[in-house]
Protein backbone atom coordinates (compact mmCIF):
# COMPACT_ATOMS: atom_id res chain seq x y z
CA UNK A 1 0.00 0.00 0.00
CA UNK A 2 1.62 3.49 -1.11
CA UNK A 3 1.49 6.54 0.56
CA UNK A 4 -0.39 9.53 -0.52
CA UNK A 5 1.74 12.25 1.03
CA UNK A 6 0.24 15.48 -0.49
CA UNK A 7 -4.09 14.39 0.63
CA UNK A 8 -3.02 11.65 3.29
CA UNK A 9 0.35 11.98 4.94
CA UNK A 10 1.87 9.17 6.73
CA UNK A 11 3.19 10.93 10.01
CA UNK A 12 -0.79 12.11 10.42
CA UNK A 13 -1.98 8.24 10.61
CA UNK A 14 0.59 7.34 13.06
CA UNK A 15 -1.63 9.77 15.27
CA UNK A 16 -4.50 8.21 14.66
CA UNK A 17 -6.48 11.31 13.96
CA UNK A 18 -10.12 11.13 13.09
CA UNK A 19 -10.02 13.61 10.48
CA UNK A 20 -7.38 15.24 7.72
CA UNK A 21 -5.88 17.88 10.02
CA UNK A 22 -6.21 20.58 7.48
CA UNK A 23 -9.87 20.55 8.56
CA UNK A 24 -9.11 21.72 11.40
CA UNK A 25 -6.09 23.93 11.20
CA UNK A 26 -8.26 26.00 8.41
CA UNK A 27 -10.78 26.94 11.33
CA UNK A 28 -7.77 28.27 13.48
CA UNK A 29 -5.62 31.46 12.75
CA UNK A 30 -2.81 31.21 11.14
CA UNK A 31 -0.32 30.52 13.51
CA UNK A 32 -2.54 28.35 15.49
CA UNK A 33 -3.21 25.97 12.94
CA UNK A 34 0.67 25.76 11.89
CA UNK A 35 1.64 25.40 15.61
CA UNK A 36 -1.09 22.43 16.07
CA UNK A 37 0.22 21.31 12.79
CA UNK A 38 4.10 20.49 14.11
CA UNK A 39 2.87 19.13 17.83
CA UNK A 40 1.09 16.92 15.57
CA UNK A 41 3.84 16.06 13.37
CA UNK A 42 6.72 16.47 16.04
CA UNK A 43 8.80 13.43 15.92
CA UNK A 44 6.57 11.48 12.99
CA UNK A 45 7.76 12.97 9.61
CA UNK A 46 10.41 12.30 8.11
CA UNK A 47 13.18 14.70 7.76
CA UNK A 48 12.25 16.03 10.71
CA UNK A 49 12.70 15.74 14.49
CA UNK A 50 10.65 15.45 17.41
CA UNK A 51 12.78 18.42 19.03
CA UNK A 52 12.81 20.58 15.60
CA UNK A 53 9.29 20.57 15.34
CA UNK A 54 8.46 21.56 18.74
CA UNK A 55 10.38 24.59 18.22
CA UNK A 56 8.67 25.33 15.30
CA UNK A 57 5.33 24.88 17.23
CA UNK A 58 6.49 27.42 20.38
CA UNK A 59 7.37 29.54 17.66
CA UNK A 60 4.11 29.81 16.18
CA UNK A 61 2.49 30.66 19.70
CA UNK A 62 4.62 32.84 20.75
CA UNK A 63 4.13 34.77 17.39
CA UNK A 64 0.24 34.38 17.98
CA UNK A 65 0.34 36.20 21.54
CA UNK A 66 2.33 38.89 19.70
CA UNK A 67 -0.18 39.53 16.88
CA UNK A 68 -2.49 41.88 16.54
CA UNK A 69 -5.36 39.06 15.42
CA UNK A 70 -4.70 37.28 18.63
CA UNK A 71 -7.94 38.79 20.20
CA UNK A 72 -10.44 38.48 17.54
CA UNK A 73 -11.48 35.19 18.29
CA UNK A 74 -13.50 35.77 21.36
CA UNK A 75 -16.83 35.20 19.88
CA UNK A 76 -15.53 31.73 18.45
CA UNK A 77 -14.00 30.54 22.19
CA UNK A 78 -16.37 27.78 23.21
CA UNK A 79 -16.94 26.35 20.11
CA UNK A 80 -13.69 26.63 19.04
CA UNK A 81 -12.62 25.00 22.14
CA UNK A 82 -15.37 22.04 22.05
CA UNK A 83 -14.52 21.23 18.22
CA UNK A 84 -11.29 21.33 19.08
CA UNK A 85 -11.39 19.34 22.45
CA UNK A 86 -13.10 16.66 20.26
CA UNK A 87 -10.40 16.09 17.48
CA UNK A 88 -7.89 15.51 19.79
CA UNK A 89 -9.61 13.13 21.62
CA UNK A 90 -8.18 10.72 19.39
CA UNK A 91 -5.14 11.71 19.23
CA UNK A 92 -1.76 9.44 20.83
CA UNK A 93 0.11 12.91 21.05
CA UNK A 94 0.85 12.81 24.70
CA UNK A 95 1.58 17.02 24.63
CA UNK A 96 -1.63 17.65 23.15
CA UNK A 97 -4.07 15.11 25.31
CA UNK A 98 -2.19 16.59 28.38
CA UNK A 99 -2.76 20.23 27.47
CA UNK A 100 -6.56 19.29 26.58
CA UNK A 101 -6.99 17.92 29.43
CA UNK A 102 -5.60 20.79 31.69
CA UNK A 103 -7.67 23.19 29.55
CA UNK A 104 -11.21 24.65 30.41
CA UNK A 105 -11.37 27.31 27.27
CA UNK A 106 -9.75 28.28 24.22
CA UNK A 107 -7.75 30.39 25.30
CA UNK A 108 -6.57 28.26 27.94
CA UNK A 109 -5.72 25.31 26.10
CA UNK A 110 -3.03 27.36 23.87
CA UNK A 111 -1.65 28.31 27.13
CA UNK A 112 -0.90 24.93 28.21
CA UNK A 113 -0.46 23.65 24.98
CA UNK A 114 2.69 26.36 25.25
CA UNK A 115 3.22 25.00 28.54
CA UNK A 116 3.70 21.35 27.41
CA UNK A 117 6.01 22.01 24.26
CA UNK A 118 8.43 24.27 26.37
CA UNK A 119 8.35 21.65 29.14
CA UNK A 120 9.09 18.46 26.36
CA UNK A 121 11.81 20.67 24.26
CA UNK A 122 13.40 21.59 27.62
CA UNK A 123 13.28 16.95 28.14
CA UNK A 124 14.82 16.64 24.37
CA UNK A 125 17.09 19.37 24.77
CA UNK A 126 18.73 17.37 28.36
CA UNK A 127 18.68 14.32 26.46
CA UNK A 128 20.72 15.87 23.76
CA UNK A 129 23.57 16.59 26.39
Amino acid sequence: MSTDIVNHPAHYDSQAIVIQPIDLYEKLPFCLGNALKYVFRAGHKDGSSELEDLKKALWYLERYKKSSGALAMDEYEGQSFYQLAYCLEFSKSEILSAARDLATGFYMFWDCLEEKVRQRIEKLEREKK
